[in-house]
């Protein structure tokens, strides 16, 4: 019951663990204060509730019974939303704290977006086997009510983590399931161009280029008629690559040709390369002082600039 206390008082200051915990344990005994795993010693106890402006003997109260504020929660989830799309990890620590996940008033489709903020502040930290259980959690949520941008985002991160375990073909099949039943549904027109993406960059990883190149000029179509601009950059990238390997060196040197960035730029030796213009590939491979290392993780960059190197050198 103490650790309760606390961790009610706790939020009702706005204090995450470590602010709490500062200085006078650590946040893992806390955490285990909160659940009830440890008790604390009088002396912890007095210096938590000086921190937390309050006595000892409101430690020992009754908990309050919680009750669910949508509105409250509803704006918590959208300030944290918007904490997570600005790149602010950090602070979603507090929201975490706070364990909303497990009241059962919350209603499913606002549970699933709590367990969509943990699984990308996870994804950050590089807790994965975190992250892929509150995104299976959000998933399952997310799925009892119409699909939202929200469930798409939560597919989109359980792909990826499908694609970073090899299971790229397990990825496709979520994808184009998800594509097929939002193509019918127009109010997610932003949707279906993420969707279209992350399909296309699957397909590239499985050196299945033309069914990956056809989904890119199906995903610009679709960009246009909604005058959407998604991923610009990193489309052109892939569709550049994709060229590549199919040997489309024209169209190649043509999409690249006015680039700085270095892919495109050494894309566009390779395709300068394979038509002919020796001088002007050397010429530019090495006045950019394009190193393979920038590469690194894209076996098809890679591969591009061991060919470049060894043939340039050679000549």
């Amino acid at each position: 019951m103490i650790g309760q206390r606390i961790k009610e008082i706790r939020n009702n200051n706005n204090l995450t663990q470590e602010e709490l915990a500062d200085g006078i344990i650590s946040r893992t005994y806390l955490s285990l204060i909160e659940k009830g795993s440890v008790h604390p010693s009088t002396n912890v106890l007095i210096k938590l509730s000086e921190r937390l402006n309050c006595s000892v003997n409101d430690f020992m109260q009754e908990v309050s019974h919680f009750r669910y504020n949508d509105v409250e929660i509803l704006r918590e989830i959208a300030y944290y939303e918007q904490k997570i799309e600005s790149d602010d990890f950090q602070s979603v620590l507090s929201f975490i704290d706070k364990e909303y996940e497990i009241v059962d008033q919350i209603p499913p489709q606002d549970s699933g977006r709590i367990h969509l903020i943990y699984a990308k502040y996870y994804n950050k930290v590089g807790e994965l086997r975190k992250e892929k259980h509150h995104v299976d959690r959000a998933l399952q949520l997310l799925s009892t009510i119409s699909i939202n941008q929200a469930y798409i985002d939560a597919i989109i991160l359980k792909t990826r983590i499908l694609v970073s375990k090899g299971e790229v073909g397990e990825a496709l099949d979520l994808l184009e399931d998800t594509l097929f039943i939002i193509l019918r549904l127009t109010e997610l027109d932003l949707g279906i161009i993420r969707i279209m993406f992350e399909i296309a960059e699957c397909y590239h990883i499985k050196e299945e280029y033309f069914t990956s190149s056809r989904f890119i000029d199906r995903l610009k179509r679709q960009s246009e008629i909604l005058h959407i601009d998604y991923k610009k950059q990193k489309l052109n990238l892939l569709e550049a690559k994709n060229l590549a390997m199919l040997g489309s060196f024209g169209r190649l040197e043509q999409i690249t040709d006015h680039s700085e960035e270095p892919s495109m730029v050494l894309l566009n030796c390779f395709a300068s390369f394979k038509n002919g213009n020796i001088k002007e590939c050397e010429s530019r491979f090495k006045s950019m002082g394009i190193e393979k290392s920038m590469f690194r993780g894209d076996p098809v960059l890679s591969d591009i600039h061991s060919v470049l190197e060894k043939r340039l050198d050679f000549i």
